[in-house]
């Protein structure tokens, strides 16, 4: 059995960040890695491939196992799995420049306001998520989820203007920096390894700063109705929103459609928590409201011209979904959702006729579903005294995938 495991982080210009151990036993690494690294005679074993196999090796190596990994190996890397494997073997971590800090020094940024996210090894949809939402995003590509594909996704999702930065092969002789937009992303294929950087243009400078982790604290939701701008009073009320955003869970690294989204005012809040929203309408000139409303309150969103059911087809899968109404088009969009969406969906109708066939619809889809009638009364002024005002009632109906 191994006695310690020594982790070896590999820097931007190709050094390790320590010396392997004289008494190594065992290197594990990736093949480029061992190639340049390993000392001669030494036994190794190549990752990626079978980490069962990798971890059974290290377990059953009598002495000192060396596992070196690129960049910093507890940001993202290896250095997760082998503790949760290897609680009992004592860690020697020795990090070199990760990739993420190396993108950015490339272009003479500050990265202590960014959010990092990995698409290696993951679905995607949380990278798309917070480059929709944050101003400044890091992400850690993979060949299954390149820049090209990401860039693409985001043009999909109706993501706002961009600069796109792709660091390739940092610290090998080719190594270059591309320096462009999504539409010139998505038709760049780079080479492996390579990090991209999404940077709003304009939020990337003004986005405030916070103690709490890498982003600004949550915005507050169930906003009054006149913190945004609206048509005629066409706009979820407060109470709605909050029973809305606390069925729905959206927060970092999630992806919310709001369809049928008016002024964006679940959309708005929605990102403020941290997820990433398309927020999808007919109305063009709802869809500006939207985007005024997003950019008053600091947050971005995908903005999507397009009628439902039909403007979903080119976009990333969400985790949830909130539909303002629908009209005869609900059901259509219902038999898309309860496929396409991951986890929870919710429903604003404003008659009763439509309830029942929207809970049938769900749960004949294998959903789990229920309704409820929100109404609210407003305390308003009568004389000397108070009467309560009744806004107009809404039924939500919430589901939620088993």
């Amino acid at each position: 059995m191994a006695d310690r495991i020594v982790v070896l982080g590999v820097g931007p210009d190709g050094a390790l960040a320590g010396a392997i151990p004289d008494d190594v036993a065992l290197v594990v690494a990736g093949g480029r890695h061992l190639d340049v690294h390993a000392p001669a005679g030494a036994p190794t074993m190549r990752i990626p491939g079978d980490l069962d196999a990798a971890f059974d090796a290290i377990r059953t190596t009598d002495g000192t196992v060396c596992v070196i990994g690129s960049g910093d190996p507890g940001w993202f890397g290896i250095v997760r799995l082998l503790a949760s494997r290897f609680g009992d073997i004592p860690l020697e971590v020795y990090p070199a420049t990760s990739a993420v800090a190396g993108a950015f020094a490339a272009i003479g940024l500050p990265w202590d306001d960014a959010v990092v996210v990995s698409a290696h090894g993951r679905d995607p949809r949380a990278a798309i998520a917070a480059a929709l939402t944050h101003a400044k995003v890091a992400v850690m590509t993979a060949p299954s989820s390149t820049p090209a594909t990401i860039a693409g996704a985001l043009l999909d999702a109706g993501c706002g203007p961009r600069r796109v930065v792709m660091a390739v092969r940092l610290g090998h002789p080719d190594a270059a920096i591309h320096d462009t937009d999504l539409a010139g992303a998505a038709d760049l294929e780079v080479a492996e390894p390579n990090v991209l950087l999404l940077l709003d243009p304009e939020r990337v400078r003004t986005a405030p700063r916070s103690v709490v982790g890498h982003t600004r604290a949550p915005m507050p939701w169930a906003r009054p109705i006149g913190a945004y701008a609206h048509r005629d009073g066409q706009i979820s009320k407060p109470a709605v929103r909050a029973l809305v955003l606390a069925h729905l869970g959206p927060g970092p690294g999630r992806l919310l459609w709001d369809v049928g989204c008016g002024s964006g005012s679940v959309a708005v809040e929605a990102a403020g928590l941290g997820a990433g929203v398309v927020a999808i309408d007919r109305d063009a000139e709802q869809l500006e409201r939207a985007r005024v409303n997003a950019a008053t309150h600091g947050v971005g969103l995908g903005l999507v011209l397009g009628e439902a059911p039909a403007a979903f087809a080119p976009l990333p899968d969400p985790d949830a979904v909130f539909v303002g109404g629908g009209g005869t088009s609900l059901p259509a969009m219902l038999e898309l959702l309860t496929v396409r969406c991951r986890d929870r969906l919710a429903v604003a109708l404003a008659t009763i006729e439509r309830v029942a066939p929207t809970l049938a619809q769900l749960r004949d889809a294998g959903w789990e579903a229920t309704a409820q009638l929100v109404e609210v009364h407003d305390l308003v002024t009568l004389g000397d005294g108070h009467r309560l005002a009744p806004q107009n009632p809404i039924v939500l109906v919430l589901a939620e995938r088993p």
